[in-house]
């Protein structure tokens, strides 16, 4: 089965010993009817989005796709804030001297300082990610593999549950079957017992008799719906075990099948059938629920 979910997330890290920088790509995917990738790289890389997007692209056909990377230097890992004394009383200097011009009050303490210092770390400059590209990929590729596998592991127990309701369903059609057998015969002696009712002998074999049993017969003929029940219900096995994104081809299917049940339903006279319809439907919109999670 080659069923994968939109629902997904991947994680993968590693660190170029060569320059002290560690890198983490996290992928995460949702629902969604079409295809949004959004990219979150450190703002000194820019245009790495482009490369990452077209990664990503043989590998999503729908869905909400977030991609995050991190790119710390081990003193960015620790608890530990890297800072420059030099820098530090650089920058306090200009501020004081901002401060007199503008007549403010001025007054350094422990959180001045300690902003101070993290600006220093923010601002910490990044190697071109052009020269790192191959290191990057690596690490994003295998991020792809993490996600993927929960995708396809999450894809196969939707599947199994997919085939386990479309039997459901074949069940509920083989009993329509079975109630609508003889039914024919039945309203025609349900038509001649109200007759009798009202006083009127009239056999079974009146041309009259005859001709309203045959038109209740022509209003109450699903063998057309339920032929193309089971026609949908062969298509949507094979896409189950299909090679392609199928999520949008089943959404449609189960529209028809809907449309097919609803007009089995409209011809019926039978409670039997009407509860084999809402049973089916009910069904249907528990396969329905699950195709929403479907690439």
């Amino acid at each position: 089965m080659t069923i994968k979910s939109m629902t997904g997330f991947g994680r993968s890290a590693a660190e170029i010993s060569e320059i002290g920088l560690q890198i983490t790509v996290e992928i995460s995917s949702v629902n969604r009817k079409s295809l949004d990738v959004f990219i979150n790289a450190p703002r000194e890389w820019s245009g790495l989005d482009q490369s990452c997007a077209e990664w990503l692209k043989p590998h999503f056909q729908r869905g909400r796709v977030n991609v995050q990377i991190k790119a710390e230097t081990p003193s960015n890992l620790s608890r530990v804030i890297p800072f420059s004394n030099a820098q530090l009383d650089q920058d306090l200097e200009r501020l004081r001297e901002y401060a007199r011009i503008n007549n403010y009050s001025f007054e350094v303490d422990s959180h001045l300082i300690l902003n101070l210092a993290k600006s220093q770390k923010d601002n910490q400059d990044l190697p071109d990610w052009r020269t790192l590209e191959e290191a990057i990929k690596k690490i994003f590729v295998l991020a792809l593999k993490d996600i993927n596998g929960m995708r396809q592991c999450e894809g196969e127990a939707i599947a199994s549950d997919l085939e386990q309701r479309i039997c459901a369903l074949e069940i509920l059609v083989k009993e329509i079957k079975e109630h609508v057998s003889g039914a024919s015969n039945r309203y025609g002696e349900t038509l001649l017992e109200r007759l009798k009712q009202l006083d009127l002998e009239i056999d079974l074999d009146d041309a009259r008799v005859l001709k309203e049993i045959a038109l209740f017969a022509d209003r109450a003929d699903i063998s057309e719906e339920m032929t193309r029940l089971n026609c949908h219900f062969e298509q949507f096995r094979d896409l189950i075990s299909g090679n392609e994104a199928s999520g949008r081809k089943m959404d449609f299917l189960c529209q028809e099948i809907h449309r097919e049940l609803n007009t089995t339903g409209s011809k019926s006279t039978q409670i039997e059938i009407t509860r084999s319809v809402i049973e089916g439907k009910n069904e249907l919109e528990r396969i329905r629920e699950q195709v929403q999670n479907i690439e």
